[in-house]
């Protein structure tokens, strides 16, 4: 048969373009620490008891990083594999690796040469493979570098390995760590460096808490280390204080046509700073606005949070709750987790589950954030506005526009002379709380919920100001070392209740009333998506 006769396939074999792949796949958005954890999965994934990280800079100002374990280790075949983009599936469909990817896009993310150096059978030879992506770039194939390990990067194997079974990932030619320096090598360039250190520390004890935490039986124990330093488990949820959760359930999901897969669901509402044993707990619970929200686990590994899954903000009064989401592989698709095991999204009907299940930790996180912040403004409030009560005093004399002529004991009511004649009111004659509160006055509460109403405080014209109205919560408090700012508040609606005083007649007093009353709820409308003040 001829070859004009011969059918032609309609299949072509078109590889990608190994420099345009291998750069692409670098800006798939790892954060360091983010890429860090993804080496340290394969670490874990390969049964490792001892993990050591380390992060150093040369006095050239270049970066050298490697995650050393005692892992079972791989032959050349294995060390192959591995390497491989989008290597083989691993046969425990519970290991933290899911797409054959994170090891290399993770490593690259930061580095232009990445090297696995590893040892397969106690005592045995010990293989070595590297990618350089500058050496495909000038190439234009997906070469890997198979090489003898030097001695010095044996020497880091067994640093961990002690001579058996182990790997060492190595990043080599780091650019994409810091920014370019003046001096390389300098103070500037190490403190960046230490900053990300530090940082990486907190989120390797944060992500492999049930890991690193010899109590926790939900996973196997392992010991990470990073320079040196031995990583200790935080717990979001601050057990020792808290006991338990709030809310616990665990909730069934179907997965194909027969099958059903669980995760499990816990609420934590933390007690307020104050409430803690000691500060040293305190400090180490972290109540700060961005640590609320839901922390997200699969296979016992952090991969997401803490945030509220886009369902809602993050507000200061849910500082105080933490949502704690377990689940297995076996949910991965239900949970659409990303391919760098950092993300997940859920489908409309999990979605309205979680939301019903948050409504009463939520509920409770609220109140009892409230509660702090409550006496946070009742014990503030007192000095709060000691030195408005002076700046006026100064002239509160040359303001005078109304005074007293008469009190029914009987009524309570209150007659007051100013430049429209005499004007029966009902206004609060009261004594001072404290020395110098002459002018303004904070209370708890005012009748209608109003903001603030005019007074006389020891026959002084003066201002009582409602410190559970929502303005003062949202104004007046996150502005509390801000003396001019408070000074500005109370000079104004001081100057509106004497302004009152000075105008009042029996034919307007009720429009002062209603006025009050409308400016009030307008203010409470306006700040109502404005933060709470974070609680101290």
């Amino acid at each position: 048969m001829s070859k004009t006769n011969q059918t032609l396939s309609p299949y072509l074999d078109v590889p990608p373009d190994p420099e345009r792949v291998i750069e692409g796949l670098r800006d798939t958005g790892y954060e360091f620490e983010t890429s860090i954890a993804d080496v340290i999965d394969n670490s874990i994934a390969a049964n490792a008891k001892n993990i050591e990280v380390t992060v150093v800079m040369d006095f050239g100002g270049n970066i050298l990083v490697s995650v050393t374990d005692d892992g079972c280790g791989m032959d050349r075949d294995g060390l192959i594999n591995a390497m491989r983009y989008g290597s083989k599936r691993r046969a425990d469909q519970s290991s933290l690796g899911k797409f054959g990817l994170g090891l290399k896009t993770a490593s690259t993310a930061f580095c232009r040469r990445l090297s696995a150096i590893s040892r397969g059978i106690d005592g045995g030879e010990v293989h070595k493979a590297t990618w350089d992506l500058d050496h495909i770039a000038s190439v234009g194939r997906w070469e890997l570098l198979l090489v003898p390990a030097a001695a010095e990067e044996i020497k880091l194997l067994d640093n961990v390995a002690k001579g058996n079974t182990g790997t060492v990932i190595l990043w080599e030619n780091v650019d994409r760590l810091l920014k370019a320096y003046a001096i390389p090598d300098g103070k500037a360039a190490r403190n960046a460096l230490k900053r990300y250190v530090d940082n990486l520390q907190f989120h390797i004890a944060m992500v492999y808490q049930r890991f690193l935490d010899t109590n926790d039986t939900r996973a196997t124990n392992v010991s990470i280390s990073v320079n040196g330093t031995k990583v200790l488990p935080w717990d979001p949820y601050c057990l020792s204080e808290t006991k338990g959760p709030i809310a616990e359930k665990l909730q069934k999901v179907q997965i194909g046509d027969s099958q059903t897969a669980e995760f499990r669901i816990r609420a934590f509402v933390l007690p307020r700073k104050e409430e803690y044993s000691d500060a040293v707990k305190a400090k180490e619970a972290r109540l700060t606005n961005d640590m609320q929200g839901l922390y997200v686990y699969r296979e016992n590994r952090l991969i997401h949070g803490p945030d509220w899954l886009d369902m809602y903000s993050k507000e200061p009064h849910m500082t105080l709750c933490r949502i704690e989401l377990s689940f297995d592989h076996r949910l991965d698709d239900a949970f659409q987790v990303d391919i760098k095991k950092s993300r997940i999204l859920l489908d409309d009907s999990l979605y309205e589950w979680m939301q019903k299940f948050l409504q009463g930790p939520r509920r409770e996180g609220q109140e009892r954030y409230r509660k702090g912040v409550a006496a946070t403004v009742s014990g503030t409030a007192a000095l709060l506005h000691a030195v408005s009560n002076n700046v006026i005093h100064a002239q509160a004399d040359n303001l005078k526009n109304a005074e007293i002529r008469e009190v029914d004991g009987a009524t309570g009511d209150v007659t007051i002379a100013n430049k429209n004649g005499t004007t029966k009111l009902r206004i609060k004659l009261v004594e001072q709380k404290s020395n110098g509160e002459c002018h303004v006055q904070p209370v708890d509460s005012l009748q209608d919920g109003v903001l603030w109403e005019p007074a006389f405080i020891d026959g002084n014209q003066a201002v009582r100001i409602n410190t559970g109205h929502q303005y003062y919560h949202k104004v007046y408090i996150p502005n509390k070392k801000s003396g001019v700012t408070i000074q500005g508040l109370d000079s104004l609606i001081w100057g509106l209740c004497v302004a009152e005083l000075g105008n009042v007649s029996e034919s307007n007093k009720r429009n002062f009333e209603e006025m009050r009353y409308e400016v009030s709820r307008i203010l409470r409308r306006l700040v109502e998506d404005m933060p709470d003040p974070a609680e101290e």
